[in-house]
Order: structure tokens, then C-alpha cells, then sequence
């Protein structure tokens, strides 16, 4: 049986540090001198965008976790506190990433995608854990639907987090001006792939059920 007084905790504790990360979102925009440079470099709104999206997200799916499937063992304490880390630096390397391409070298704007898509593929592989660990132990008091749902999502980052990581060593063997683009690509394909594989593993298990 799981701590429900402690697992509620613990998610609100989770929707603090993710409100926290939208607000630093917006206080860490740096104010141009002339209002015409933020419609002239609309990088910094294309960076703002996709990780509020991002980690929108995020919470979308530690909501869904910890309603359903988290349980409060100290491998899930410890790899949920790194997700909520790793969020955090998220916000974090998106300056870094834009500070790269506005004054970086070559060099920078390729350690600065590393960190903030290395961020990103960590969180998943995060998520990735709890929603096994989660499974595995309370897979016999949980709806069909909701066991099915969760092996998808699991599928689905087994599937994202490798292709991501490809990206990553692809792009940085590229042009570095290109590298957000082609990781953001693999991105793309990961979940597109996820997204197969999991529906042909859950029309396998089905079709197992049938027999």
C-alpha cells in the first residue's frame, strides 16, 4: 500500500518545482535595448515556446504518474528528485544555449546542445523508471486501460531517448549552427517510432489475451 499522505506531498512538492521553472522561464529573458531586436532575432521566442511546452509536458506526465502509479520506494524518491532537478537545469541551459549562438564558438554551441537535449533525454529516462518501477509493483491493483497506458509511455521514451541520443552525436558532427534542428528532428522521429512500437506491442499483447 502506498503512503497517500506522503505520494500527495510529494506531487505538490513536484507542481512547486515545475511552476517555479515557468516562472524562471520568464525572469531569465534578458530585456534588449531597442524592442525591434526581439521582432529582428525571434530565437529567444522559438527557445521560450518550446520549453514551456516542454515542460507543460512534464507536468502533464508527473501528474499522470503520481496519480496512478508511483510508489514511494528510495530508488523512486531519488530518481523522482532528479527529474525535478533536471527540469530546473532545463530552464537553465536554455540561456546557456542562446548565450552559444548569439557570442559562442563553434565549440560552445555544441557542448550547449549536449547539455540542454542531455537534460532532456535525462528527465525522460527519469520518467522512464518510475513508470516501470511503478508498474511492476502495483500492476495487479491497477485497470487494464491504465496498465496498457502506462507500458505506451514507457515504449514510447524507450524508443525517443536513443534516437534523441543520436541526434545529439550526429548533430554535433554537423554543422553546429544546425545542431538544435537535427536533434530536434530526432526528437520528432523517436516518438513517431515510439508511438509504432507501442501500438504494435499493445495489439500484440491483445492478441495474446484473445488466445
Amino acid at each position: 500500500m502506498r503512503d497517500e499522505v506522503f505520494v500527495r506531498r510529494l506531487e505538490a512538492f513536484g507542481d512547486i518545482v515545475m511552476g517555479f521553472s515557468l516562472a524562471l522561464l520568464g525572469l531569465t529573458l534578458v530585456v534588449p535595448d531597442h524592442a525591434a531586436a526581439l521582432v529582428e532575432h525571434q530565437d529567444w521566442l522559438v527557445a521560450y515556446v518550446w520549453t514551456f511546452a516542454l515542460v507543460c509536458v512534464l507536468w502533464a506526465s508527473h501528474y499522470w504518474t503520481f496519480r496512478y502509479v508511483f510508489v514511494p520506494t528510495p530508488l523512486c524518491l531519488v530518481v523522482n528528485y532528479a527529474k525535478l532537478a533536471l527540469t530546473v537545469l532545463l530552464v537553465f541551459m536554455v540561456q546557456v544555449l542562446l548565450r552559444s549562438y548569439g557570442t559562442g564558438t563553434a565549440s560552445d554551441i555544441i557542448y550547449a546542445n549536449e547539455l540542454y537535449w542531455g537534460c532532456l533525454a535525462g528527465i525522460w529516462a527519469a520518467t522512464a523508471i518510475l513508470l516501470v518501477v511503478g508498474l511492476r509493483d502495483r500492476r495487479s491493483s491497477l485497470p487494464p486501460e491504465i496498465v496498457a497506458r502506462c507500458r505506451t509511455r514507457i515504449y514510447r521514451i524507450a524508443a525517443t531517448v536513443p534516437v534523441m541520443v543520436a541526434g545529439i552525436l550526429i548533430g554535433a558532427h554537423g554543422r553546429p549552427g544546425n545542431m538544435s534542428m537535427v536533434v530536434a528532428i530526432a526528437l520528432l522521429v523517436g516518438l513517431a517510432v515510439g508511438r509504432i512500437v507501442a501500438a504494435l506491442a499493445s495489439k500484440g499483447q491483445n492478441a495474446t489475451n484473445v488466445s
